[in-house]
């Protein structure tokens, strides 16, 4: 069982993905002080020109030796004034790409990872998380949250760090220039800061509610195209553009306040930084002319205050796609932080299951409630192994839950479904899947050929024993016509199969799947008379010698079974109102 998510700062998210990279990282971040100490040595070569050759002046130029190194004269010094810019130009480029193919991969890399593992986690997560979320709101979250969290990191590696970076070496620069020119610098950097916090505190808040909205428009969305067979037969698309259009407009509004704070944001550092701008230019030039410093000494300063503060105002323009994954991120937090495991652990000592169930099946005291409504109440009933029972009863009695109990979608909420003996949250997950197969009232069939729905129940089958199968259950009837037989690709499910051609194939992955124990919930429901005949006989070879329990009120499948249990609910418990032999 996956240890619980430890709740905290969203950098624990980037942490354990990040860690993962830390080669990539440190290989990165030397290229960016690469990059660094090529960008601080860039005005110098200006700064020559400006005062020994145009000024005449001889003053401190810490690339004085390599400006000497190829003559004194005029002519010579700005030719390599000039080669020297094209130099440190190249040699800045070239650390630039190399850093940001380094960091930007680690950026990819993490992303698809994040994306991977919350995907995997949420397929693990327990039904009784998907039956109180959206399919919508699911899918928005592995796609477009996991997607807004790649643009932060590659933000993050490619802005952010070397932003931070540039900024620090700038202020250090400045500060072994000339303390004064250093105190400015410093002193930008709480009043960009400042200016910015707030406005960021409430980008979090805004991309939040913006995510959130998107996330109920995309589950309206699911809904509709999950449904739209349905929409087309009642001509309801009119209601269903008015719930799009309210929930459009909740989008929208959030969209705006997003919007607002980040107009804001811009003029604002773009005042304050000023400010700094002309301090240091105020100084600077009373300084030069009272000669305590030269023109080319002032031009450097200004130069590397402006590549301080260019990256902080270019960071105050990426703060939303911050924001906006710092949102996305406490979105797939709290996916992550679901358990996925809802069966107990098995104990280290006492037997271990047997590798295939005898079948026997015990429902004691067994009850179960789906949030406030109460689905099956104190339920015994005792199934032996082989045995086919046909459970029936008003609806709401319990039985599909009753079948989804014994799989192992849910545990009970009171009393314990055993199998041979062994409560089901005590049984591997795994072992429990081998054990139970079921046919339910509509086959989901995925986007592929015939052959690897069959498989789906067991992927490492041989192609004859997926064979066998489909002729068992009838498939070859129908797939012997099509061109490319059991290859044959179907849509989504199943778009282009009738509803009984689709239970023959799920009957056929459940007999591929080979199971003691066989569910069918309403298998017929909905067929045709001719489909019908077909789909039971392909049932009769996959129930013969397992153990069955099946929900139907179908005449053709109750004399299948070999007792009929008849459910009721009086009062606090579900009553075994009628027992017997079918008929």
């Amino acid at each position: 069982m996956r240890a619980p998510w430890p709740r905290g700062p969203v950098s624990r998210l980037f942490g354990r993905f990040g860690n993962r990279h830390r080669g990539m990282l440190v290989a990165g971040f030397a290229l960016r002080l690469g990059e660094m100490a090529a960008d601080l040595a860039t005005p110098w070569p200006v700064a020559a020109v400006i005062d020994r050759v145009l000024g005449g002046s001889r003053s401190h130029n810490p690339l004085a030796p390599l400006l000497d190194a190829f003559g004194t004269g005029t002519t010579a010094m700005l030719t390599t004034a000039a080669g020297a810019v094209v130099l440190v130009a190249l040699v800045s480029a070239g650390f630039d790409y190399a850093g940001d193919r380094v960091l930007n991969a680690v950026g990819e890399r993490m992303s698809s990872s994040i994306r991977c593992e919350t995907f995997a986690h949420l397929q693990r997560l327990p039904m009784s998380y998907h039956d109180r979320q959206a399919v919508g709101e699911s899918t928005s979250r592995v796609i477009t949250d996991c997607d807004r969290i790649k643009e932060s990191l590659v933000v993050l590696f490619s802005m952010l760090c070397p932003g931070v970076l540039a900024a620090g070496s700038y202020a250090v620069a400045l500060l072994l220039l000339d303390w004064r020119f250093g105190l400015i610098g410093l002193g930008c950097i709480p009043v960009v800061y400042l200016t910015g916090a707030r406005n960021h505190r409430r980008g979090h808040r805004a991309a939040r509610g913006q995510r959130e909205a998107e996330g109920r428009l995309a589950a309206v969305v699911t809904e509709v195209l999950h449904g739209i067979g349905t929409v087309h037969t009642f001509g309801r698309h009119e209601l269903h553009d008015e719930h799009f259009a309210t929930r459009s407009v909740g989008v929208l509004r959030e969209g705006l306040v997003a919007a607002d704070i980040q107009a804001r944001r811009v003029p604002l550092l773009e005042s304050a930084t000023a400010v700094c701008v002309a301090a240091l230019l105020w100084v600077g030039g009373m300084g030069v002319l009272s000669g305590q410093w030269s023109i080319g000494q002032l031009v450097v300063a200004m130069s590397y205050l402006a590549g301080m503060v260019t990256p902080l105002r270019s960071l105050s323009k990426v703060s939303m796609v911050f924001a906006q994954g710092h949102a996305s991120a406490e979105r797939i937090i709290a996916i992550l932080d679901e358990p996925t495991v809802t069966h107990r652990p098995a104990p280290r000592r006492g037997p271990r299951p047997p590798r295939r169930a005898e079948g026997r099946v015990d429902f004691v005291g067994v009850s179960m409630e789906h949030g406030d409504r109460v689905a099956l109440r104190r339920l015994d009933l005792s199934i032996g192994a082989g045995e086919r029972i046909a459970l029936t009863g008003p609806n709401g009695v319990g039985k599909s839950t009753a079948l989804a109990l014994v799989s192992g979608l849910y545990l009970p909420t009171g009393g314990v479904v055993r199998i041979d003996g062994r409560a089901t949250g005590d049984l591997p997950p795994q072992w429990l899947h081998r054990q139970v197969t079921a046919v339910l009232q509509d086959t989901f069939l995925f986007a592929g050929t015939l052959a690897d729905n069959i498989r789906y129940s067991r992927p490492d089958a041989a192609l004859a024993d997926v064979v066998r199968a489909a002729r068992a259950a009838r498939v070859a009837d129908f797939a012997d016509d099509l061109p490319a037989g059991l290859r044959t690709r179907v849509g989504d499910r199943g778009v282009g199969l009738s509803g009984g051609q689709r239970q023959r194939v799920g009957i056929a992955r459940a007999l591929l799947a080979d199971a003691p124990i066989v569910l069918l919930d309403e298998p017929t429901s909905g067929l045709d008379r001719d489909a019908e005949e077909l789909v039971v006989a392909a049932l009769a070879r996959l129930v013969a010698g397992r153990t069955v329990v099946m929900t139907t009120h179908r005449p053709s499948l109750l004399t299948m079974a070999t007792r009929v249990v008849g459910l009721t609910a009086v009062g606090d418990r579900t009553r075994v109102a009628a027992m017997g032999p079918p008929g």
